[in-house]
């Protein structure tokens, strides 16, 4: 079995919370105000990519 953890650029909300070291629940509520890091979904899968993230970061949000 491959690991495929580093092979893609998006994230589930637990993978991105620790990318950014909040929690999950942090990610949640930023979802819900419209404050936090672009996302996307599909459905009802929410996912947030890696330069989303990065661009967050840099701006000083987290």
């Amino acid at each position: 079995m491959t690991d495929t953890t580093n092979d893609t650029p998006w994230m589930t909300t637990e993978v991105a919370a620790g990318y950014l070291s909040v929690s999950a629940g942090t990610m949640h509520n930023w979802r819900s105000k419209g404050i936090g890091p672009t996302y996307r979904t599909v459905g009802r899968i929410v996912r947030y990519h890696r330069d989303d993230l990065d661009a967050f970061l840099m701006a000083g949000a987290a």
